[in-house]
């Protein structure tokens, strides 16, 4: 049998020992092992998500700043010059500009190269008594003047052999509008080759190897608010 003495020793053995096991668990629980999401996260998440939210809103001001286009106010706008064809000294300045606000198509220089080409064309049409042609750009009154001239020259069995050779000129003498009704009044400065031959062939008048300068004035009218963009020559006389 075991003795008083020697139980006491037991016990205070166990309770060592059982001291001992309680620390060393203790050791190993108390240690964190494993993944931990919250090393992972800001310690503000607060101000994580405003720091984002400051950095778009500083690229999208900057977007914005790239893409403005400043607005003028009405009277800043600056129209482009509009171009008449003629200096703003010209007496006609006035009037041709009436004339573009009812026909902004219009100016002095296409108008001239339009004159130019109708120029031949009538002249041509008149030594050939091509009357169809020049009643569709003569008024009555100088188609009556052209075809009693046509009429005179075939009573007498004479015909025309002339030749228009160049244009030197065109300058403008005169422009009116009345309500709508434009007339352009303007010199041709021309060289010619002009000859007329009897019923048997002979040269009765001009020379058909001599080129001479012919002035011409003639007037235009047209109604510049009509979609039909023909001028039609409504007077003629000699320079």
């Amino acid at each position: 049998m075991q003795t008083e003495t020697e139980s006491v020793e037991l016990i205070v053995i166990l309770a060592l020992v059982a001291v001992f096991i309680l620390f060393q668990l203790r050791r190993t629980l108390g240690k964190k092992t494993g993944y931990d999401p919250s090393k992972d996260q800001p310690e503000d998440k607060g101000a994580a998500y405003g720091d984002q939210n400051d950095d778009r809103r500083r690229q999208n001001n900057a977007d914005d700043e790239n893409n403005i286009y400043p607005i003028l106010p009405d009277e800043e706008q600056i129209e482009p010059p509009v171009n008449l064809g003629l200096s703003k000294s010209s007496p006609f300045y006035a009037v041709v500009e009436k004339i573009h606000q009812l026909d902004p198509s219009f100016n002095v220089l296409s108008f001239f190269d339009g004159a130019e080409y109708a120029y031949g064309l009538i002249l041509n049409a008149f030594w050939s008594k091509d009357r169809k042609t020049l009643r569709s750009m003569l008024s009555r009154q100088v188609y009556d003047q052209f075809s009693g001239a046509i009429d005179a020259m075939e009573k007498k069995k004479l015909r025309h052999e002339n030749k228009l050779m160049d244009v030197e000129k065109i300058d403008l003498l005169d422009v009116t509008l009345t309500g709508s009704l434009a007339e352009v009044t303007v010199e041709f400065t021309s060289h010619m080759i002009m000859s007329t031959r009897d019923a048997d062939d002979k040269i009765i008048e001009g020379n058909a190897d001599r080129t001479i300068k012919i002035s011409d004035i003639w007037t235009f009218c047209r109604d510049v608010k009509s979609a039909d963009p023909n001028w039609t020559l409504v007077a003629t006389r000699t320079g």
